[in-house]
């Protein structure tokens, strides 16, 4: 009988067994296959990191060099488009679990510098502020750089894996030891030691961060599963894109996600979210721009149509720039008549179809908010008095704007002319003090920019 059984159930067991084997050995293969998928991404990311600060070091001495303004705004818009391109790469590594903002902040004011000289006034070529700040950022990138080539050496002589690094990184019980932690360790352990290098009022919303509101008051901490559904949202996709979420650096002082959105294309889309919230700060879709069938007026009109449709308050464009057939608006909220100027959005338009291909709303999440405004205690009349006698008055706004002591202050905010110059000057609307001068860029048809 026993061997009746036996003779029975040896074979089911067989099967089973073999079945099992079956089983197993595909799941390790299919998560070989994730893993194998994982790595390569991870490998590309940061070779192409490596890469991207090569040449943004390289792009930031020739712009050193420059002394032609023919070639001085091509070449800034070059080091803005490295820098947004190393952010990229740097939000696609896993280093969720390791400080890393500092480096992230360095990329982040490159770029903002070389993109507010790439649109400045095109008769000048670089003060010696600016170009004294180059040569820091220069220096700066060069060490950079040089820690980044020195983790790529190691890696490629050593076969190293970024997955052997995320399993460091994770380990609780003991510090992880493994020489790409330790490469990017010491990559950030260099940034922050750098001294502060003075951008100049080209880029003095960068030091002076006022009085942003508190992160909880953002919204609700969102998952990486609801900032993938609201980028969907945001970007009206069909639901065939590959939408990924990275976690940014820990330590970050202001917690967010990165997100690529591929679409199968070849084109590629970059976000960050925020982690309270899922609030955009920035958005960018890397097509090719062909052409221009859509002028810059038009383009204008199109952004303040895809603000509204986004959620976004009554909005005025102040500021309009074209470069390689892309129009660069901002645009600020309007509230009783006072321009928020803290509360600042930029959009980017394609004009071969007005479609619209980068946001940046930073300034606008950290700082909007209900606001009790002040009242003027100073009239129009008696500010326009303290203007120089030479500038003649075009037009005049309501202003609500950053100080240098980073108190946000009421101001009359004149738009003047002198000969053929533009200028941007505010008044204190309290006591009457010239808070700031700007000078606006001129169009090649010699009239300013101004809307």
């Amino acid at each position: 009988m026993y061997r009746r059984a036996a003779g029975v159930l040896m074979p089911i067991l067989a099967v089973a067994l073999v079945i099992t084997g079956f089983w197993g050995y595909r799941e390790h293969r299919q998560k070989q296959a994730v893993l194998l998928k994982a790595e390569n991404q991870y490998q590309r990311a940061f070779h192409d990191l490596t890469a991207h600060v090569d040449q943004l070091q390289d792009e930031l001495g020739k712009a050193m060099a420059i002394n032609s303004v023919r070639q001085q705004t091509p070449c800034m818009t070059n080091i803005w488009r490295l820098a947004f391109a190393a952010q990229s790469d740097v939000g696609q590594l896993p280093l969720t679990l390791m400080p890393f903002h500092k480096t992230q902040e360095f990329l982040n004011n490159i770029g903002q510098f070389s993109y507010r000289l790439g649109v400045k006034d095109p008769q000048k070529p670089l003060g010696a502020e600016d170009w004294a700040t180059l040569k820091n950022l220069y220096g700066q990138a060069a060490q950079v750089e040089t820690d980044l080539r020195q983790v790529q050496s190691n890696v490629l002589s050593h076969n190293l894996r970024w997955m052997d690094a995320e399993m460091a990184m994770s380990d609780t019980q003991k510090k992880g030891d493994n020489q790409i932690i330790d490469g990017f360790q010491k990559l950030e352990k260099q940034v922050t030691e750098f001294p502060e290098v003075s951008f100049g009022p080209t880029n003095r919303t960068l030091e002076s961060r006022i009085q942003e509101q508190p992160m909880q008051a953002l919204g609700p901490e969102a998952s990486p599963q609801q900032v993938a559904g609201k980028v969907k949202q945001f970007l009206g996709l069909a639901g065939k894109e590959t939408v990924k979420v990275q976690e940014n650096g820990k330590g970050n002082p202001t917690p967010s996600y990165s997100v690529t959105v591929q679409d199968g294309q070849a084109s590629h889309m970059f976000l960050d979210v925020t982690k309270q919230g899922a609030h955009v700060l920035w958005y960018m879709n890397d097509r090719a721009v062909n052409g221009e069938k859509v002028d810059l007026s038009t383009g204008a009109a199109g952004a303040a149509s895809w603000l509204r449709a986004h959620g976004y308050p009554v909005m005025e464009m102040i500021q309009a720039d074209q470069t390689d057939n892309v129009g660069v608006y901002e645009f600020v909220p309007v509230e009783r008549g006072i321009r928020l100027y803290p509360d600042k959005v930029t959009v980017k338009v394609a004009l071969d179809n007005g479609e619209v291909i980068g946001l940046s709303a930073k300034d606008y999440v950290y700082h909007h908010r209900p606001r009790n405004l002040p009242v003027p205690t100073l009239s129009l009349a008696k500010a326009q008095q303290r203007l120089s006698p030479h500038v003649t008055v075009q037009e005049h706004h309501l202003a609500l704007i950053p100080n240098d002591e980073k108190q946000e202050v009421l101001a009359y905010e004149f738009l003047g002319t002198i000969d053929r110059d533009t200028y941007r000057i505010y008044i204190n609307a309290q006591n009457g003090d010239e808070e700031g001068v700007e000078k606006m860029r001129r169009e090649p048809s010699g009239t300013a920019q101004s809307w």
